[in-house]
């Protein structure tokens, strides 16, 4: 990949002679240390197909470059891959024409979009925001608002502090309100205390979501849960459970929320994953990650009419949110996904990707404990006596980029257009990690 920035000078040389030394030198003093990263590579671009990256690697012979199948997608964020050519020439093609505007002007994208979010998603109303955690964020307000204002076993509103329901080992975001929603000590260490009206259950245990609106009586606004727990380590519920909580919500007068936001846009074989359990519509939903095909970061909070119209001007906002990029991004991300039938594509190849990694693992039943997931993303979870990011090291040595989550669990989702051939190459290459472990 060459740029017009590639010759620019830092730290005294141009940036395409930066070594692969250099640029972790750079990362190990600059930047804050949040993530545990796969040393010894650098990527430089998508490869010869689109589940292929190009990277410079360290060997004993120096710095050469391979390429290596893209096994993450960047959690799930990336459906069409690399260097796709739709998508390519009509960012080039809008980029061309206009920088941001605010949302106080409206401009001829955003309207289509939100028609297409309505046909794409079938919720009521959408607010166009940027990171996932600004969605959930905002989700954690408008139950808030609905709360206080139709709440409660009378329907006339909370008058204490609305209780949140979540679930252990959920994964929801880096903000306060989306850290109250998680249990997890790391994410919560040194923040406490954290917002009020929030607690947490076992998921995929509607007995213990039971005794929780037992314990609150009357005072739980909503339940917002993942309908696949990614992040924990693609915990896929059983397949009564969320219509459950949904039959629950409603007896209590309480909000169904939904995260979708590594499990939709067809990732698990459907628009979104609720649909894969024949539910009605949750109340709000959350959307990000794949809504741009992984160019640049769109998220949006989708919700019923009656919920959404809590928010008021001034009350809730957005520079970049529903901006023109995203805009028409989002709008191509769909007509794309609708064009090619990504939703058919990514059950088809989940069905064959699930079925290579069982094979691989039934050879090593001392080593798995169990391969599971729904359409394209699977993890492979390993016994606790062997290390996850020892197996991402090794997978990423055999030619597969693929991380470790929770330490045991190999999450596997790489772009759902891959080929079988790059399917295969993940199934070789956790085979040979398996044997060396």
């Amino acid at each position: 990949m060459n740029t017009i920035i590639d010759n620019y000078v830092v730290n005294g040389k141009a940036i395409a002679d930066w070594t692969i030394k250099d640029h972790n030198q750079a990362l190990d003093t600059l930047g804050t240390y949040i993530y545990e990263p796969l040393h010894g590579v650098l990527v430089l671009g998508g490869g010869s197909k689109p589940y292929l990256l190009e990277i410079l690697k360290e060997t004993r012979d120096g710095e050469v470059k391979v390429e290596i199948v893209d096994g993450l997608a960047c959690y799930s964020a990336v459906p069409f891959g690399h260097k796709d050519p739709v998508i390519s020439e009509g960012v080039n093609q809008f980029i061309a024409q206009m920088a941001t505007i605010p949302r106080s002007i409206s401009h001829s994208y955003l309207g289509p979009w939100m028609v297409k979010l309505q046909e794409f998603t079938r919720m009521d109303m959408f607010l166009p925001k940027c990171s996932g955690t600004e969605a959930n964020e905002t989700a954690i307000k408008a139950i808030r608002k609905w709360g206080k204002n139709f709440g409660g076993k009378d329907g006339k509103g909370i008058e204490e502090n609305p209780v949140i329901l979540s679930a252990q080992n959920a994964f929801h975001g880096r903000g306060l309100g989306s850290t109250a929603l998680m249990d997890d000590p790391v994410s919560r260490k040194d923040l406490e205390p954290l917002m009020e009206g929030f607690d947490q259950v076992p998921f995929n245990d509607i007995g213990a979501l039971k005794d929780k609106f037992k314990e609150h009586d009357g005072n739980i606004a909503g339940v917002f849960l993942e309908p696949i727990q990614a992040e924990a380590g693609i915990l896929v519920p059983d397949d009564n459970y969320l219509h459950e909580v949904q039959e629950l919500t409603k007896k209590n007068n309480a909000l169904f929320v939904l995260d979708e936001i590594q499990t939709g846009y067809c990732r698990t074989g459907a628009n979104f994953a609720w649909q894969l359990y024949g539910l009605e519509k949750p109340d709000l939903m959350t959307i990000g990650k794949a809504m741009s095909s992984g160019v640049i970061p769109v998220s949006c909070l989708c919700g019923k009419k009656e919920i959404m119209d809590l928010f008021e001007p001034h009350g809730e906002g957005s520079t970049f949110g529903g901006y023109p990029l995203a805009s028409f991004v989002g709008l191509l991300t769909i007509h794309e996904l609708e064009k090619r039938n990504i939703t058919s594509l990514a059950v088809e190849n989940g069905v064959y990707l699930k079925h290579k990694l069982e094979e691989v693992a039934r050879k090593y039943p001392t080593k798995v404990k169990e391969v599971r997931g729904k359409g394209m993303l699977i993890s492979v979870e390993i016994f606790p006596e062997y290390d996850g990011h020892k197996l991402s090291m090794s997978m990423l040595e055999n030619g597969v980029y693929a991380k470790e989550t929770h330490e045991t669990n190999l999450r596997i989702a790489p772009p759902i257009v891959i080929e079988r051939d790059g399917m295969d190459k993940i199934a070789s290459a956790l085979d040979a990690s398996l044997a060396g472990l």
